[in-house]
C-alpha cells in the first residue's frame, strides 16, 4: 500500500466505514465502498472545474460526510487538499486575514466551502485571488459524472498541513502519500491485539492534523470503523462525546488535555452514570502539554463509567513529522516524574521527591517505528541523557518540505525542547517561547498552568511571554489571562490571586498580570494560544486589560 488512494480502494472492499453521531444521538453511516464511489465521481467534477494533478484545493467545512467525500475527490483527481477552519470554529478576531494568508501561501486553484458559510467567507475571498466555489456547484454535477482516479505515486504530494502557528504564522507543510502512509502505519502498529478488533471515534476538527490524520486517514489505512462528532457539538455538550464512546464501543479516541478538563468541570456525574467506557483502550493525549493532574481528575470523576486510567496514552507529534512521533507505553498507565525546577532552568533534568520547587512532567514515551530522535545542545552536539536541548528527528514521515521552499533533507529541527530520562522523551516547551530569567530557561506552559484553580479566569487561555527592561540585565515576563463568561467581580482580587498562584507554584514573580476580555486571546484554529501574537497585540495596545497588577 503506497498511497491514500490505495488505502481507500482496499478499504472499499470491506463492509467497514465512517459514521456520524449527531446531537440527538442518531448515527448516519457510510461504508468505504460508498465513499470510494462518490469520490471517484467528484474527482471528475474537480477536473472539470480546472483542478490539475499536483494543484492544491482548499476545503472549508465542519465535520460531515460531504467534507470527507470532497476531500477524497480532490485526492483521486491527483490534487493536494488543505483543510481550513470554518468561521464558526475559527473564532479569532483576525479569522479573515489569517485564513486568507493560508490560502495564498498554499496557492489554491480554488476553495470549496459549505453553502451556508459563503457570506461569512466574503472577507476572506476579498483577500485572495483563488475562486471560492459553493459545494452545491460540485454536487450538482456528480450525478452525470463518470468515475475517475488519477494515478499518483508514493513520492507525490498528498496534503498541505499547516503548522500550528503558535509562535509564527502557520507554514504550509507538504506531506507526500508516502509520509501519510508511513505515519499512519506506525500509529496502527502500536495498537494492541488484532487491528480488526479496534474502532475509532473523534470530535477533533478535520482541519487539525490529529483529527484528519490521526482520525480519518488512520481509520482508512486500518480499514476500520470510525465515528465522528462535530467539534461544535462537543464544546456545547461535552457529555455527548462520552455518550458516543459508550454507544459505539470505540476502542481508541484522541483527547487533548483541555478536553478532559472541560469534561471534568462541566459534566455532572448523574448525566453519565449509565455509560460504559470500559472498552476505551487507547485515549491518545497530545496536541498540547499533558498534565497528569488533569488525567487523574478525569479518571477519578468518571470511574463510574468503568473508564480505566491506564487507557491514557500521552503522545508527542508535529505537523512537520506528519503527525505522531512518540507514544507512551500502551501496556501501562501514563507516567510522570518530578524534576527540580531550578536545575531544569539550567538545562538539567534531575528527579526530586519534593513537590515545592519542582515540575511534574509527563513522559511521552518512545519514537514510533521509522523515526530516529536526538536531543542536541546549543552547539549542535548530541546531548547526554538528562540534558535539556532541542529535539531533532529523522525518518520516513518527515515532510517533503515547506511549500515553495527547497525540499527538506536530513534531520529536522522541531523547534521543541526536551530531554531523555530513563529512555523516554519528556517535552519542555517551544524554543522560541522560552522565558529566560537570570540566564535560566523557563517553559511558559508550566507558568500558565500554575493559574489553574483561580476562580473567574480561563487558565487554558493564558499567555506568559518575555519582556525586556532597560533597568535590568535580564528578561521578565507578563501574564495575560482571559476572564470567564459573565461579570467578573473583584477584578483586582482575581489579579492578585493569579499572581500569588503563579509565584507559589513556580517560584517566579510576574512583572505584571493582566485580565483581558473573553475572546481576546489570539489562538490558532485548533485552539492553542498564540503567545507571540498575544505579546505583539498587547504591547501594541490592540488588547486592552480589564484589570492589572
Amino acid at each position: 500500500m503506497n498511497t491514500l488512494i490505495d488505502a481507500l480502494s482496499e478499504a472499499a472492499s470491506t463492509t467497514r466505514g465512517i459514521q456520524f453521531f449527531d446531537r440527538s444521538g442518531s448515527i448516519t453511516r457510510f461504508n468505504y465502498s460508498e465513499l470510494y464511489a462518490d469520490a471517484q465521481k467528484i474527482a471528475r467534477v474537480m477536473a472539470q472545474h480546472g483542478l490539475a494533478p499536483g494543484q492544491s484545493a482548499g476545503l472549508v467545512f465542519s465535520t460531515s460526510y460531504e467534507f470527507v467525500r470532497q476531500l477524497f475527490g480532490v485526492l483521486l483527481a491527483g490534487g493536494v487538499p488543505f483543510c481550513l477552519a470554518p468561521p464558526r470554529l475559527g473564532r479569532a478576531a483576525d479569522y479573515s486575514e489569517y485564513t486568507a494568508r493560508m490560502i495564498n501561501s498554499a496557492g489554491a486553484r480554488f476553495v470549496i466551502h459549505e453553502d451556508s458559510i459563503g457570506g461569512s467567507l466574503a472577507k476572506v475571498a476579498a483577500r485572495t485571488s483563488s475562486p471560492f466555489i459553493p459545494v452545491s456547484q460540485i454536487v450538482a454535477d456528480i450525478a452525470s459524472a463518470s468515475p475517475e482516479t488519477k494515478s499518483v505515486t508514493r513520492d507525490r504530494p498528498a496534503l498541505i498541513q499547516f503548522s500550528s502557528g503558535t509562535t509564527v504564522d502557520p507554514k504550509p507543510v507538504v506531506l507526500t502519500h508516502g509520509n501519510l502512509v508511513s505515519n499512519t502505519k506506525s500509529i496502527l502498529e502500536r495498537f494492541p491485539g488484532d487491528i480488526n478488533d479496534h474502532s475509532g471515534l473523534s470530535w477533533l476538527p478535520m482541519h487539525h492534523d490529529m483529527g484528519l490524520i490521526g482520525g480519518l486517514f488512520s481509520a482508512v489505512m486500518g480499514k476500520g470503523d470510525i465515528t465522528f462528532l462535530r467539534p461544535e457539538d462537543f464544546v456545547m455538550r461535552p457529555a455527548l462525546w462520552l455518550r458516543a464512546l459508550s454507544e459505539t464501543k470505540a476502542t481508541t479516541c484522541p483527547c487533548p488535555n483541555f478536553a478532559l478538563k472541560l469534561c471534568t468541570d462541566r459534566i455532572e456525574t448523574e448525566d453519565v452514570k449509565d455509560l460504559d467506557l470500559s472498552h476505551w483502550q487507547i485515549a491518545l493525549v497530545g496536541a498540547e502539554t499533558v498534565h497528569l493532574s488533569t488525567l487523574r481528575d478525569f479518571a477519578e470523576k468518571f470511574a463510574i463509567t468503568k473508564f480505566r486510567y491506564a487507557a491514557f496514552t500521552p503522545v508527542y507529534g508535529l505537523a512537520e513529522a506528519t503527525l505522531a512521533v512518540t507514544f507512551s507505553d500502551l501496556s501501562s498507565p501514563p507516567h510522570a516524574e518530578r524534576f527540580d525546577s531550578a536545575l531544569l532552568s539550567q538545562g538539567k533534568a534531575v528527579e526530586t521527591s519534593e513537590t515545592g520547587g519542582s515540575l511534574e512532567i509527563a513522559s511521552v514515551g518512545k519514537p514510533l517505528s521509522g523515526f530516529e530522535l536526538q536531543i542536541r545542545d546549543d552547539s549542535g552536539a548530541e546531548a547526554q541523557e538528562g540534558q535539556v536541548g532541542r529535539i531533532f528527528l529523522r525518518g520516513e514521515s518527515i515532510m517533503q518540505g515547506y511549500l515553495g521552499q527547497p525540499p527538506h533533507e536530513g534531520w529536522l529541527d522541531t523547534g521543541d525542547l526536551g530531554f531523555i530520562h530513563k529512555g523516554d522523551l519528556y517535552i519542555y516547551g517551544r524554543a522560541k517561547d522560552v522565558i529566560i530569567i537570570n540566564g535560566r530557561n523557563h517553559d511558559p506552559a508550566y507558568i500558565e498552568f500554575a493559574t489553574e484553580g483561580v476562580p473567574g479566569i480561563r487558565h487554558e487561555r493564558t499567555a506568559a511571554f518575555a519582556v525586556s527592561s532597560d533597568t535590568r540585565a535580564t528578561e521578565g515576563f507578563i501574564l495575560l489571562v482571559e476572564k470567564e463568561k459573565g461579570d467578573l467581580r473583584n477584578q483586582e482580587e482575581v489579579v492578585t490571586l493569579v499572581r500569588d498562584s503563579v509565584t507559589e507554584k513556580t517560584g517566579l514573580i510576574p512583572d505584571s498580570v493582566h485580565i483581558i476580555e473573553i475572546g481576546q486571546m489570539p489562538r490558532t484554529t485548533s485552539g492553542k494560544v498564540r503567545r507571540a501574537e498575544a505579546r505583539r497585540q498587547f504591547l501594541s495596545g490592540k488588547i486592552a486589560a480589564l484589570a492589572s497588577s
